[in-house]
């Protein structure tokens, strides 16, 4: 009997052959609701609208301690983004590298966005930037009830109706960490913090072999409990459409409309081989356990889980 399940993600090209059909997942009719709006897709999730939802990984990190949300992750991070690029300053503060970061004040959208936890992370271990020493400014509370900040941290909320950009323009934070685009040219007194970012990245990568996570797929704990196949069945539909995606991008390597595509596929391939947005546990364990280092540096979790905590135990074979 074919089991029937909703689920919701973005328009990703790698979700596509899920999406129109080409690909469905052994045993299960997928009904499957595209949302491009991020935020909107995280509150229909957290409300429990879907089976199988897209969803923030600094969010389902924070609720580990907690298990309120009623899922569980499977290895399929939906989404990957660098994000050196959406570190921004306004250039009237007398930022000029990251270290200058420290003792300021710099906004967020809340403590425990999956870009923020990266971004932190990375300021920290690569650019000696003190977390601590920062007076941090959320557009956002945090959205687990039972989370509670650690006592070093100086977290204070933006005032009510005030938007960060507003804020960074106007000089009332000297930076910010968004998953907007403030830069370049939207402002006349915002920049990036790098804007040498491309080089950043390809160095970034090269040193700590991080694509970061941003979403990762999770599935009704209720659909788990009774038919802990579909755990397998949807990780191999997603790996399928995936799969489907890297033969169209070795077409689209001569024919896409584009002036560098063919040199930017051949340098992403030699620096990250042929699966260069990998899924499942053996390959992406080191950088899942890095996101949990700083999830518990950042206070995000009162200690630091294990990757393999994530996940159920059938999904740890992936």
């Amino acid at each position: 009997m074919t089991l029937r399940l909703s689920m919701t993600c973005g328009p990703y090209d790698r979700a596509r052959a899920l999406i129109d059909g080409a690909v469905r997942p052994e045993g299960i009719e997928l009904a499957i609701t595209v949302n491009d709006d991020d935020v909107e897709r995280q509150r229909q999730a957290v409300r429990g609208d879907f089976d199988v939802c897209e969803f923030f990984t600094g969010a389902y990190i924070a609720d580990l301690p907690f298990k309120k949300l009623g899922f569980t992750a499977i290895p399929i991070f939906v989404k990957r983004m660098f994000r050196h690029s959406y570190i921004y300053i306004n250039k009237q503060s007398g930022i000029r590298g990251p270290k200058d970061l420290n003792g300021r004040r710099v906004g967020v959208q809340n403590w425990i966005t999956t870009a923020a936890l990266w971004a932190k992370g990375m300021l920290e271990d690569h650019y000696g930037v003190d977390p601590a020493s920062i007076e941090w400014i959320a557009e956002q509370p945090v959205g687990i009830p039972d989370w509670q900040p650690p006592n070093w941290l100086k977290l204070n909320m933006a005032p009510a109706g005030r938007l960060q950009f507003d804020l960074l323009a106007g000089r009332k934070i000297d930076a910010a960490i968004t998953t907007e685009i403030w830069a370049p040219n939207r402002h006349p007194h915002i920049d990036f913090l790098f804007p040498d970012y491309p080089a950043r990245e390809r160095e970034y990568f090269a040193r700590a072999r991080c694509f970061p996570i941003m979403h990762t797929l999770l599935v009704r704990n209720s659909v788990l409990d009774h038919h802990p196949w579909t755990a397998r069945s949807l990780y191999d539909a997603w790996e399928e459409s995936k799969r489907k995606l890297y033969a169209q991008q070795e077409w689209d390597r001569i024919h896409m409309t584009s002036l560098w595509y063919r040199g930017l596929w051949e340098e992403e391939r030699t620096a990250a081989g042929e699966d260069i947005y990998p899924w499942g546990f053996a390959k992406t364990r080191h950088e899942l356990e890095i996101m949990l280092q700083y999830a518990f540096r950042q206070g995000v979790t009162p200690r630091q889980y294990r990757p393999e905590e994530l996940f159920r135990q059938s999904m740890l074979e992936t």
